[in-house]
């Protein structure tokens, strides 16, 4: 594979979406937009006339092949590698090339085949007829491409002409020879089908039948072909004659088929990342960048440390900062007077309905937190590993030939969604939805302090769309548990002892508990993994140290928690004080905005010893990065696990370094591209 850098500058809006530089007529491009659109990946097209191409191409660092196809870790000219990459790091129940090792082999023969033979004849054959017909093709061609480039064309058109037949090649005397080849493999595809199997492989849909239908598309003509084809009554009478006895053989019969019930619609046009919730122009996100350099975690420490010296409970009227280890845990211990409600309650309520995070002590509280609790099983951990592992381990290795990684977008936020999908049993609508569902709602409910409208709007879009969807699944589930089909995912077993009468829930607190758990299990891991990787790559004696554990499952999770500490999820953690309240001898007042800072208190020398070194042999439960006390994250049993995977499955690869800058959509890392040594995938 020829491995030539991606783009990982920043898009207008957001971090760039993969962008296909196309013919759109073509059958290389239509292959590609179908495996996109069948995994529902966003891409952005742009598209010119052939020839005219080239320059388009150049500029980004390709050639005469199309589609051109970057994204922030790779460019790749050819359609086969293209559709290689996409298909190694979409979801796996949506894979295209077979996992079982003999229908992978047959699946790469008839890809052989296909691109050897079936394309370039298609192609040659369908030009040879139609490029004498410039009133037939110009529509066709022009498609979304350029004016200057419809102008140009249209002028010299008998100059494009000339060049088109002799790059093909296309000609009326390679007739025969193009229809030869087209009909040989139509044979041998028939031949494939002709004891009913519904695909070219038996019962499974894979990349042979839809290179098959794409590449037969512009002669076959179906009706959702992803760009405009000549109209097949004003084509020349012998390519429509063929065309007609192609459409009515076996395997003209799957290629419709095919695009009848397996191609999905062609995506809208999109101006941003859609897994984005932040879309900024440049201006805007370099002033909010600005703005976080100016406040971010090596900043804070230093004032925490000022704080903790000098003013250890700092009040400023009605906000009050207390920063000190003792003090941190005593205020996050004393639940009734140092209350949560007032602070993530109206929020939730607005969006999701009660869930325990928000709850104060209350027998709500207790009963809909200890029914969620019930659902975890006492070897919960090993179900977690191998779903963690098996995600991580898929992804590194889909990028091992390369030798890069987008340690967020093809690493971390899909791993998450992922053991979303198969762990909690929500995989959402598509990954990339269920991604913007669970970054916009942990938005808005935990860090849109100002109550932007637009952050609260894009929650409020996501809720709409994730609270019908999870009902919906909460009642499949309960037709299965019924039928004793009881999955090993958490919303399944909630489900169960639900219909077993062991939890007192119904649907809708179902539905509020596994939303309120899945919200804070994506961009946690996300943010907390990057961050991780960015500090041990930011300190070579880290790294270093790290490497040397890596493989020592405990030492290795300590030192990923400890290195935590220097740029934690949230450094603080707010209360309301429901009455007057002494701590370290200070009287807060009622009323006040508590700012409990748990960033803080684990850099006080009195319980964490040499703060500034990266120890293996801290006990995990003094750590603060999920709180403490009764609103200590849920979620943590997971992120102990999953967020040391992830970190490990990146310190592992050989080499590894930065490739670009961090870039963030709001508050979240959204695209982190390393490089490492590439090698064969495993």
């Amino acid at each position: 594979m020829a491995i030539k850098a991606g783009d990982t500058s920043r898009d207008a809006r957001s971090r760039k979406p993969y962008r296909l530089l196309s013919i759109s007529v073509s059958p290389y491009c239509e292959l590609v937009r179908w495996v996109l659109e069948k995994a529902s990946v966003p891409y952005q097209e742009t598209c010119s006339v052939p020839v005219l191409h080239f320059f388009a191409n150049k500029c980004k660092g390709g050639g005469i092949d199309v589609p051109l196809f970057i994204s922030n870790e790779v460019t790749l000219t050819e359609a086969r590698q293209t559709i290689e990459y996409i298909d190694s790091r979409v979801p796996p129940a949506l894979m295209l090339y077979p996992s079982d090792s003999a229908l992978n082999t047959e699946t790469q023969r008839l890809l052989d085949v296909f691109f050897a033979k079936l394309i370039t004849s298609v192609s040659s054959f369908s030009y040879s007829y139609c490029l004498p017909e410039k009133a037939l093709l110009m529509p066709v061609i022009t498609y979304k491409a350029p004016s200057w480039q419809t102008c140009l064309v249209d002028r010299f058109y008998s100059k494009f002409r000339a060049r088109m037949e002799q790059s093909l090649p296309a000609g009326m005397h390679l007739i025969d020879g193009f229809r030869k080849t087209i009909e040989e493999v139509f044979t041998e595809v028939d031949g494939l089908l002709k004891d009913g199997r519904p695909f070219l492989l038996g019962d499974q849909l894979t990349i042979a039948d839809i290179s098959f239908a794409a590449m037969t598309g512009p002669l076959l003509a179906p009706n959702n072909y992803g760009s405009p084809l000549p109209d097949p009554l004003r084509i020349p009478e012998p390519m429509r004659v063929f065309a007609e006895s192609l459409r009515s053989r076996p395997a003209g019969r799957h290629a419709l088929k095919l695009y009848r019930e397996h191609r999905p619609r062609p995506q809208l046009e999109i101006d941003h990342h859609p897994a984005s919730t932040t879309p900024e122009s440049r201006l805007s996100y370099l002033k909010s960048r600005l703005i976080a350099c100016a406040t971010g975690s090596p900043v804070q420490l230093k004032v925490f440390a000022w704080l903790r010296k000098h003013k250890p409970v700092c009040m400023l009227g009605k906000t009050v900062i207390i920063s000190r280890d003792a003090d941190v845990r005593e205020a996050l211990a004393r639940n009734t007077e140092f209350t949560i409600a007032e602070i993530n309650a109206p929020n939730m309520l607005r969006l999701n309905g009660p869930f325990f995070l928000g709850m104060d002590a209350s027998e709500t509280y207790t009963r809909e937190q200890g029914d969620t609790r019930k659902v975890i099983k006492p070897d919960e951990s090993q179900l977690i590993t191998a779903i963690a592992k098996k995600h991580c381990q898929a992804l590194v290795n889909a990028a091992l030939p390369i030798g890069r990684i987008d340690m967020v977008s093809n690493l971390a936020r899909p791993a998450a969604a992922r053991f979303i999908a198969e762990y909690f049993g929500v995989p959402g609508q598509s990954e990339t939805r269920l991604m913007y569902w669970m970054r916009s709602l942990f938005y808005d409910l935990f860090i849109n302090l100002n109550n932007d409208r637009s952050i609260q709007i894009s929650a409020e879009i996501a809720f709409r769309e994730l609270g019908p969807y999870l009902l919906d699944l909460i009642a499949e589930r309960r037709k299965l548990a019924k039928k004793g089909q009881v999955g090993a995912d958490f919303l399944s077993r909630m489900v169960d002892m639900q219909v077993k009468k062991q939890i007192s829930l119904d649907d809708d607190g179902i539905r509020r508990n596994i939303s309120g758990l899945i919200v804070g299990a994506l961009d946690t891991t996300n943010k907390v993994s990057t961050s991780v990787v960015n500090l041990l790559l930011d300190h070579p004696d880290w790294l270093s140290q790290a490497k040397a554990v890596v493989d020592d499952e405990i030492a290795f999770r300590h030192l990923c928690f400890d290195v935590l500490r220097f740029d934690t999820m949230a450094t603080v953690m707010r209360r309301y004080a429901r009455n007057d309240i002494d701590i370290a001898g200070v009287r807060i007042p009622q009323g006040s905005n508590v700012f409990v800072a748990t960033g803080s208190a684990m850099f006080d020398e009195s319980a964490f010893p040499d703060p500034q070194s990266i120890k293996t042999d801290r006990p995990l439960d003094r750590y603060l990065h999920f709180g403490d006390g009764m609103h200590r994250c849920f979620g943590e049993y997971v992120n102990r696990i999953q967020v040391p995977i992830i970190v490990g499955s990146v310190v592992r690869l050989p080499n590894v370094r930065k490739h670009s800058t961090l870039l963030f959509d709001g508050p979240f890392p959204d695209q982190f591209v390393l490089a490492f040594d590439a090698q064969p995938a495993k």
